[in-house]
Order: C-alpha cells, then sequence, then structure tokens
C-alpha cells in the first residue's frame, strides 16, 4: 500500500498494489476525530475488497458495475467492523449509504443496478455506472441479502461464487445462482 500526494483518485486497487491519495490515509491519534480514523478504515477495507470483487472475479461488462463497487462499499463496512468492533461501524451502513440511495433513487435520472449490456458502450456511459446506485445501492441490497440468508448462508454463497468464477468473469445471475445453492 502507498500514499500518493497529489494522486487524482481518493484510491485505486491494483494486484498486489493499492495506491491512495495521501490525505486520505493520514489520521494524527491527537488531532483527528474519530470520523477520520473511521474513513480511513473503511477506504483501506474498500481498496482491499476489490483484490476479491473486481480483481479475483471481475465483472463481464461495464453495466453490472456494481458487483465490483457495491461488494468493495459493502464489505468496507465489515472490514472496518472487525478492525475496530467497538466502532460499530457495520450498523453505519444504513445512515451512510440506504438512507442516501433512498434520496437518490427516487430520482426520475435513477437506473436498475443492472442494465443491458448493450445500454452500456461509450466511454461516457461507462463513467455513468460509477455512481451512488452502483455504490451504495448495491451495498444495501447485499446488506439486505446477507440479512434476509443469514450471514453463514451469504458467506457460503459468497465462497462458492468467489471459487468458481476466480480468474474470470461474471454477471449478477452468477451471484444470485451461487445465493440460491
Amino acid at each position: 500500500q502507498i500514499a500518493l500526494p497529489d494522486f487524482f483518485f481518493g484510491a485505486m486497487e491494483n494486484w498486489g498494489l493499492v495506491t491512495y491519495r495521501e490525505s486520505n490515509l493520514l489520521y494524527d491519534p491527537v488531532t483527528s476525530s474519530n470520523r477520520n480514523k473511521e474513513t480511513t478504515a473503511t477506504i483501506i477495507a474498500h481498496e482491499l475488497a476489490h483484490m476479491w470483487f473486481g480483481n479475483l472475479v471481475t465483472l463481464r461488462w461495464w453495466n453490472e458495475v456494481w458487483l465490483n463497487e457495491g461488494f468493495a462499499s459493502y464489505v468496507s463496512y465489515l472490514g472496518a467492523d472487525h478492525a475496530e468492533p467497538a466502532w460499530n461501524v457495520k450498523d453505519l451502513i444504513v445512515l451512510d449509504d440506504v438512507h442516501r440511495v433512498f434520496a437518490v433513487d427516487a430520482l426520475t435520472s435513477s437506473h436498475p443496478l443492472s442494465s443491458k449490456e448493450d445500454s452500456v458502450i461509450l466511454p461516457g456511459q461507462i463513467s455513468e455506472q460509477f455512481d451512488t446506485i452502483s455504490y451504495s445501492k448495491g451495498a444495501a441490497v447485499l446488506r439486505m441479502l446477507s440479512d434476509f440468508l443469514s450471514e453463514p448462508v451469504f458467506v457460503q454463497g459468497l465462497s462458492t461464487y468467489l471459487k468458481q468464477f476466480s480468474y474470470s468473469n461474471t454477471v449478477g445471475s452468477d451471484l444470485w445462482h451461487h445465493l440460491q445453492l
């Protein structure tokens, strides 16, 4: 993991290397807030989650970018919660993502998590997929699925999904199939 002083993106994962905007990793125990520490932990967890959801298993096409970003967003809460259980970060998904996406999803500009492949072709259409719906709604849906199925069943489904599609491409229906096994 490397911090870069003038990195354009907040962070970027690659095989075996995660780069961060330096300011996203700065934490001073004397002057920084607890929220700053929590944000740093969730950014790190988000990027590390991409090692599995995005790198190990990659979406087939950009119309299902939520498979990468929704998972990374959801797992960022789990990772930070595991690192600091007293913070109850796992519960913050409701405030940070679920409520946010309720407002965005009610707009006429909203879109489904997955769309037809041929509706996302141009570079601008691909960039538009990286939005609140893909990140926050994706995370919210995954949290709901985990709660509905139970965490052990959800984790087992993810395990078989990751094993089958390691070093390969996937679509949303592949995930649903593995969660129903």
